[in-house]
């Protein structure tokens, strides 16, 4: 039972989350977000949208491009100091709450320890924080990863994992950012996870068509190769099940 748990915490790593893509805009593009059931977007915060996109860029550098995992474990513990500095100097705004849960998850990731999932549930917890403060907040970010934890999660009792709300959370990211490179990533791969391989590859490979992001270059590569990969996973499952 509790390497399924650690299985799945280490999992946590390919989190990123939509937050990189759209850190700098205060509102969605996309009218399906516009017409998203919501509370009023928060109005924008240029000082705010830099501090963010920073701690996303740090982020991204740690992940894609360090290799050990203490290391980078003690590095993640680095960025969570910042990033709760900056939940106390920008109160009540979903962004660093978002960027928090991304980093608390990283850390039970690499750490892989007894405390891994008490991190999980209390990034769960602030993403469904931030989504109610703002559903809309960094392309949908909460809802994309929310919908990521359940599927990853082992269910009751050991963790909180359901594919049900895996769903609903992960279609909901896709209603908000119809054409972004996370929320169909996720997407794509909880339909593979559940056995959907026609429906994965259509949307991985709607993924790969995201613009590339011009604000966190790291990011966007490290997740494309992962995009490419699964959905190389997913042709070739494809194909023997054909």
């Amino acid at each position: 039972m509790r390497a399924r748990i650690l299985v799945a915490t280490s999992t946590l790593l390919s989190l990123m989350l939509a937050a990189p893509i759209a850190v700098q805009a205060a509102s969605v593009d996309s009218p399906a977000a516009a017409m998203a059931t919501a509370p009023a977007v928060q109005p924008a915060d240029p000082a705010m949208a830099q501090d963010v996109t920073q701690l996303l860029r740090d982020w991204s550098v740690v992940k894609y491009q360090m290799h050990d995992d203490k290391a980078q474990a003690l590095k993640m513990r680095d960025l969570l100091v910042r990033a709760n500095e900056l939940q106390s100097r920008y109160p009540g705004r979903a962004e660093p709450m978002i960027s928090t849960a991304l980093i608390l998850g990283s850390i039970a990731g690499y750490e892989q320890n007894a405390g891994s999932l008490e991190l999980v549930r209390k990034a769960r917890d602030l993403f469904e924080q931030a989504d109610k403060i703002d559903p809309t907040a960094l392309d949908g970010a909460s809802a994309v990863n929310l919908g990521s934890l359940y599927y990853l999660m082992p269910g009751f009792p050991i963790g909180f994992g359901s594919d049900s709300k895996a769903r609903k959370y992960l279609e909901r990211g896709i209603a908000l950012s119809p054409n972004g490179l996370e929320s169909n990533y996720f997407y794509g791969e909880f339909l593979s996870q559940q056995g959907e391989y026609e429906r994965s590859a259509k949307v991985l490979a709607h993924a790969l068509e995201a613009p590339v992001s011009v604000t966190q270059p790291v990011w966007d590569a490290g997740r494309r190769a992962e995009a490419r990969a699964l959905l190389a996973d997913v042709r070739q499952k494809l194909v023997a099940s054909n």
